[in-house]
């Protein structure tokens, strides 16, 4: 995932807070907004929103994906755009999504 985001989002670059995947077999992961945005500014001081990836892998190989927002009602898409700028990558590597 590139470390300056990509559509728009994650502005702020992301990373690995967690890494417990030859443990439990999770991961989570950080991501960050540029908060230079309109609802940064506004809504959070020009502070970054920071966004929470958890990376499940399951019994069998499947893994799980959740992406949520730590604050605020509404994310206006930036986890789907997340998730399916990483369910694209994979399917160019095999996997099936």
């Amino acid at each position: 995932y590139p470390q300056d985001g990509q559509d728009k989002v994650d502005g702020g670059g992301w990373k690995i807070a967690t890494d417990d995947l030859d443990g439990s077999g999770t991961a989570r992961i950080e991501y960050m907004s540029a908060g230079t945005g309109f609802f940064a500014k506004a809504f959070n001081g020009g502070k970054p929103f920071v966004d929470d990836l958890k990376l499940e892998v399951q019994d069998g190989g499947t893994v799980q994906v959740k992406s949520q927002s730590r604050v605020g009602d509404s994310d206006l898409g930036v986890n789907q755009k997340r998730v399916d700028y990483l369910a694209a990558a994979l399917k160019t590597k095999g996997w099936s999504v």
